[in-house]
């Protein structure tokens, strides 16, 4: 079966939308995935969602999430407020649903135990929130220094211990997932995959940062082809989405030619014809 490719808004912030779903098209994606933290673009900049579905309809592609609720574990009345905002427009654009990103700062001061505490409270809550708007949330452990859920296996935890499969799935970064040193893989969870190349050399997994996520091509260190065909064998067939966050990447003057080249590349050596 082809892979489900997409493009995270990530890959060129600093294009219009129209510009940016051509570049989607060009470089043979098949979703988008909409952010809503970019400065000057859409949700940020205030577009109406029916007019940025009418958009990406018009380029014949889908939304695969909007990403992000960022700090979703740190629960309060504002923070339900963000969330519904944030919830009501993917719902009205059409997308499965909403990325949730944890707390990461290195001087959050959260023990483990207070980390899975509110881990629990933030899924409890946000529960009927995406039950209401019919949404996924796809929970997303992150690998840095100072994230309050790095690890697969905690999520899954937290999921179950709410009954909260009905609303929630794992999205799992590969980036993440070897910055971490995880090792469990949770496919019949796994609801979105981010995917983004590192070629440098001189850093251990532990030090690198966004800045250093690329495209995916033969010199990667992450190992996304084996992760990818592992997922695959066990039944993932949802979107996988390129996530480069390198200025190198987003200021190409190639850019369209350079992704194009490293999701074909992707596709065929995970054993996925396009």
């Amino acid at each position: 079966m082809p892979l489900r490719l997409a493009l995270n808004r990530t890959c060129a912030p600093q294009l219009p939308l129209t510009d940016f779903l051509a570049l989607a098209v060009a470089a043979g994606a098949q979703a988008v995935e909409i952010r809503n933290d970019i400065e000057g673009r859409e949700f940020a900049d205030g577009t109406p969602a029916a007019e940025v579905r009418a958009r990406v309809d018009g380029a014949g592609l889908a939304i695969a999430s909007v990403n992000a609720l960022q700090r979703f574990n740190d629960w309060s009345p504002a923070r339900a407020v963000e969330a519904e905002r944030i919830i009501a427009y993917a719902a009205a654009l059409g997308a499965p649903g909403v990325v949730l990103c944890p707390v990461h700062d290195p001087g959050h001061g959260w023990s483990e135990a207070e980390s899975a505490r509110n881990l629990r409270t933030a899924l409890q809550n946000l529960r009927p929130i995406l039950m209401d708007h019919g949404m996924i949330g796809y929970v997303e452990p992150l690998g840095m220094r100072g994230s309050t859920l790095t690890r697969q296996d905690v999520a899954v935890a937290a999921v179950s211990d709410v009954d909260g499969w009905d609303v929630y799935q794992l999205c799992f970064d590969t980036f993440q997932y070897y910055r971490c040193g995880d090792s469990a893989v949770f496919p019949d969870r796994i609801g979105l995959v981010h995917i983004s190349g590192i070629p440098r050399a001189d850093l251990a997994p532990g030090d690198l940062n966004e800045p250093d996520r690329g495209l995916v091509f033969l010199d990667d260190r992450v190992g996304n082809i084996g992760q990818l065909r592992a997922l695959r064998a066990a039944g993932y067939d949802g979107f996988v989405s390129m996530e480069p966050f390198s200025p190198s990447v987003q200021s190409d003057p190639q850019l369209a030619a350079r992704l194009r080249a490293s999701l074909d590349f992707v596709a065929a050596a995970s054993g996925a014809g396009q």
